[in-house]
């Protein structure tokens, strides 16, 4: 019997981190597969479905934070697995302890032959990957994210 180590993220996830290290300066670190319970915390009751969902193995994708690690986005790239009744179900769970945690989602998704699609409840913008065309928008969206998580976080302390 023999064990070896694997490659921690696929082609897509890889090409999407990159895309991410353009939207973000040294004052944000992005992490992979972090898990739910590491990014949010219990501090009242919860549905059993979602304290269970909470403490399960369930990651995000990608985890932007700031200088001092505190949560800004959360970034889950989607695929055609993300189709299914089963995966919709998890996504809607991790939404809702994201949501009840004040921490932002954006879901990305290529369609269409490099058409990268990037939507949060609000909006949405796309992105061709093979000519650049909107880059920048979707550039903005994710920073626009970073920089009102760090201002509301600001604002708590304040208090």
């Amino acid at each position: 019997m023999s064990v070896k180590a694997k490659r921690l993220v696929n082609p897509y996830e890889e090409r999407m981190l990159e895309f991410l290290h353009t939207c973000v300066d040294n004052n944000y670190k992005i992490h992979t597969q972090v898990s739910l319970s590491q990014i949010c915390e219990q501090v009242s009751n919860l549905d059993w479905e979602l304290k269970k969902f909470l403490f399960s193995p369930s990651a995000v994708d990608a985890l932007i934070t700031d200088s001092n690690y505190n949560p800004c986005l959360v970034v889950e790239f989607q695929s055609d697995y993300h189709d299914s009744p089963e995966a919709k179900d998890r996504d809607r769970k991790k939404a809702t302890l994201l949501e009840f945690a004040k921490v932002p989602l954006i879901y990305s998704r290529v369609k269409n032959c490099g058409l990268l699609y990037l939507s949060s409840q609000d909006e949405e913008v796309v992105f061709n990957l093979f000519t650049g065309q909107n880059r920048e928008n979707a550039q903005a969206l994710i920073r626009q994210y970073c920089r009102e998580s760090v201002a509301h976080q600001v604002k708590l302390i304040a208090w």
